[in-house]
């Protein structure tokens, strides 16, 4: 399969999934998504069917810091899914991870040239991508089906007449609607036949984003509460003082969270996977907490909480401000373990106070 090119932005996301009527999140296998054509695309929404008859529907955050959605595998058993970003990679040949490439036509009076089309969508599951559909942040529309041997389970065979055609041309047949304009047909070819199934890939880890030349480690002192969004200051402000207000609970019982607010610019926009790059290597912290973009729009004020052991570097969950003092303070002096925390979210993926 030609793979996308190196400049192609991949979309990797950690993600959780739960029966509906569960109450605690369960990891499940990550994904990646690339979408492009001449140009990477951000998608607001995307499903796919993959040959096993397994459905999957997302809708993305604007800023593509989450998703959320439903996945249905083939015994027509439904559960929720969602996922936070990690990071953002690049698609190359090295790390075994392959998309789709395809030159691709629109019909108008007969077939006109489209441009080129690239996608990835690998949910970490075996089977391979069999009909994919998306809407990108203008608006447009696309929905493509597979049909080759080997990647749909079609025949290149069809009989009319009682006559054993073949299949020719595209790899895959669908339709392409701009924003406010009529559906078109669309179908593309693939640049290079491929050599063995674009999903028959090696499993390999999608190292973590590179960290923005001239970033600083994070200073040292108290546990970081690092402010990646600037968007709104008073949001900040309402988060970081909750996050660091004494809370008392039985008593004269006090919690306190060993955190100090880091507001600097140039952390703007950073992943998780990225932050645990800058912990200095003599910080003794057992996490690191963020408040990013959905920090600033969650009435809330729920804040990104990062492991940074060195086996489980960059995990994450979401955790309200009154929570970060049980949980600073627990975690810290090893009294309670990460699971304690990130297996016991609400029906919303988020973690309360336990006192």
């Amino acid at each position: 399969m030609q793979s996308a090119s190196g400049d192609a932005s991949v979309f990797v996301f950690r993600m959780w999934r739960r029966d509906l009527a569960a109450v605690e999140w369960e990891p499940g296998p990550r994904l990646l998504v690339h979408i492009a054509e001449d140009g990477n695309a951000v998608p607001e929404q995307l499903s796919w069917v993959t040959r096993d008859g397994a459905e999957s529907s997302l809708a993305f955050a604007p800023d593509m810091s989450n998703c959320f959605g439903h996945r249905r595998a083939d015994s027509a058993h439904l559960i929720q899914v969602r996922g936070e970003l990690e990071g953002r990679e690049v698609l190359e040949d090295a790390d075994g991870v392959h998309g789709f490439e395809f030159t691709t036509e629109t019909l108008s009076k007969g077939w006109h040239p489209a441009g080129r089309l690239r996608f990835l969508i690998d949910d970490g599951e075996e089977s391979p991508l069999q009909w994919a559909a998306w809407r990108d942040r203008s608006g447009t529309a696309y929905s493509v089906g597979l049909w080759k041997p080997g990647w749909s389970g079609e025949s290149e065979e069809f009989t009319v007449a009682g006559m054993t055609l073949k299949k020719t041309g595209a790899e895959f047949m669908g339709y392409h609607q701009p924003a406010g304009h009529d559906p078109v047909a669309y179908r593309g070819t693939l640049v290079e036949p491929p050599e063995a199934s674009p999903f028959e890939k090696a499993r390999e880890p999608v190292a973590p984003a590179e960290v923005p030349a001239g970033t600083p480690q994070l200073p040292l002192g108290a546990v970081p509460l690092v402010r990646t969004d600037f968007s709104d200051d008073e949001a900040w402000a309402a988060a970081s003082s909750q996050v660091t207000a004494p809370r008392q609970v039985f008593g004269d019982d006090v919690f306190i969270a060993n955190v100090e607010p880091v507001d600097d610019i140039r952390f703007e926009g950073l992943t998780a996977a990225q932050l645990v790059q800058l912990v200095p290597p003599d910080a003794d912290w057992a996490l690191l907490v963020v408040a990013d973009k959905a920090t600033m729009e969650s009435p809330e004020r729920h804040v990104l909480v990062v492991d940074i052991d060195e086996e489980n570097p960059g995990q994450t969950f979401r955790a309200t401000p009154p929570a970060i003092q049980e949980i600073e303070n627990n975690l810290s002096i090893a009294n309670m373990d990460w699971e304690d925390f990130a297996d016991n979210v609400d029906e919303n993926g988020i973690v309360q106070p336990m006192l």
